[in-house]
């Protein structure tokens, strides 16, 4: 397998990442579409980090509300409460407030309207609130060049009943999907690989949602319970053709959720069927040795497994976590020790490909384009890697990667709004966040050359974080501090 030198694959990052820049604002949305304005009013309104913080705790309640009326209470709650003076919100946001007040004739139109955009919010991100609904999201999907992975919303769940009448939604979702899917239309691009024919069904999961609370502590027995529920699954996913990813969630249960993986797929109706996959998350301190873990099992169990490597949606909490524990975070504190560890392990995947399917989930040019000159320096075939995105954010980039001959996945979720509230406060957190490399990336005055600059190197990996270890304000807040994570 050849390799190019450090220097030469970093040029090579810099010049695919400038062309995928330029792509990319080549198929930004006018600005007489609906997409351009709302992103526009999202980057607006979360300018302001407080105000931010107020709306989203609204967000975290509004499932709870009942009626229109009640939808402006909790609006005007949210704006109004602490010591902010009103004068300070911006224009349209105080007269939201104002007609917000008890006895105002328009109390009611305003949470009826602030309802219907909160829903019309919801749908960028999630696909549907049905199956009909996610086969018609996937189809779109498909026409636009883009295979996709769907997603059941709803995770820690703490009923028997809910869990369970999740695990038949997945089994469902794989029987609707299989008879529709060979009538789609064959694309070279999404449905084969260098290794073999990909299914065109593609589902996540997460084993917190099929399961009532999930608990290490509870040893073998735990393990067993959430095995029973996933065998269902599996079973029917290898019968239909269809491919199973397992989501991997926050630290406290990533232990948990990889011995289940590797038990499954070692016993004797699983461990042949290559079309299963888990996740690894770069802002894990153990990132890479849990990578190597992988690796190690897959040679063991003589059939290659897919890996989705990406950044991590749990930092907040995590670090909240650990704040309350007095222990030193799992995860990475700086930001750019993550992006240095995602290209560490993205260049270990790639040197296993022999038993690693791998698939890079980012929205950052500068990881994309590390993982597509590594691909050329390894002179591994064209599509060997694969890329994943989230439904409602960079779309001009995931067009951009369609229009380089990428194969690219979109992560679509579907379900109930309320099961979707702790993903939904996720991607909204990710997609204002003044560090995301998306709204950094897309401002008139972007500096790509410094967006597309190097990291960091590995060593710095193993270096300790000095405490006090930081945390963002979002956390300190007990509203959103259940949802977030």
């Amino acid at each position: 397998m050849a390799i190019a030198s450090d220097r030469s694959i970093e040029a090579a990052t810099r010049r695919i990442g400038e062309e995928i820049f330029h792509r990319a604002h080549a198929c930004a949305p006018s600005i007489a579409s609906i997409e351009y304005w709302q992103q526009f009013g999202m980057n607006w309104l979360t300018r302001d980090e407080d105000l931010k913080r107020r709306l989203f705790e609204f967000i975290a309640v509004l499932p709870s509300a009942n009626g229109a009326r009640h939808v402006a209470a909790e609006l005007e709650r949210k704006l109004t409460e602490g010591h902010r003076p009103l004068t300070s919100l911006p224009p349209p946001v105080l007269l939201a407030a104002m007609m917000c007040r008890p006895g105002s004739p328009l109390r009611g139109l305003v949470g009826a309207t602030v309802r219907r955009a909160s829903l019309t919010m919801a749908q960028q991100f999630i696909c549907g609130a049905t199956v009909e609904q996610a086969i018609d999201g996937v189809r779109r999907l498909r026409r636009q060049g883009m295979a996709f992975t769907l997603d059941v919303l709803g995770e820690a769940v703490h009923d028997d009943a809910v869990a369970l009448t999740l695990q038949k939604r997945y089994i469902e979702l794989i029987d609707r999907l299989s008879a529709v899917a060979p009538t789609w239309q064959r694309d070279r691009n999404l449905d084969e690989a260098p290794f073999g024919p990909l299914p065109r069904v593609n589902l996540s999961i997460k084993l917190t949602a099929i399961v009532n609370a999930m608990d290490p502590s509870q040893g073998e027995r735990g393990v067993e319970a959430v095995l029973n529920r996933l065998r269902p699954i599996l079973r029917r996913a290898q019968e239909r053709g269809a491919f199973v990813n397992i989501d991997t969630e926050h630290h406290a249960i990533k232990n948990m959720t990889f011995e289940v993986f590797r038990r499954v797929l070692t016993e004797p109706e699983f461990r042949d069927w290559p079309d299963c996959g888990i996740v690894v998350q770069a802002y894990l301190r153990d990132a890479r040795r849990d990578l190597m873990g992988l690796v190690d099992f897959a040679r063991h169990r003589g059939t290659p497994i897919w890996v989705r490597l990406v950044k991590g949606a749990y930092w907040d909490s995590e670090i909240a976590e650990a704040h309350r524990l007095g222990v030193r975070p799992p995860v990475f504190t700086q930001k750019r020790l993550s992006d240095t560890s995602f290209e560490t392990i993205t260049r270990m995947m790639l040197e296993h490909v022999d038993v690693i399917r791998p698939a890079f989930a980012s929205h950052n040019v500068r990881s994309i384009a590390h993982a597509m000159a590594l691909e050329r320096a390894l002179d591994l075939p064209p599509r060997t890697v694969e890329f994943q995105m989230l439904t409602g954010m960079g779309n001009p980039l995931k067009r951009a990667l369609v229009d380089m001959g990428q194969r690219l996945r979109v992560y679509a979720p579907f379900g109930d709004f309320v099961a979707g509230m702790a993903y939904l406060i996720r991607r909204l957190i990710e997609n204002t966040a003044n560090e995301s490399f998306l709204r950094q990336s897309f401002e008139r005055d972007a500096d790509h050359a410094a967006l597309l600059a190097s990291p960091g190197s590995a060593e710095e990996l193993d270096e300790p974080d000095a405490p006090p270890w930081p945390s963002k304000t979002i956390v300190q807040h007990p509203e959103l501090a259940g949802v977030s994570g």
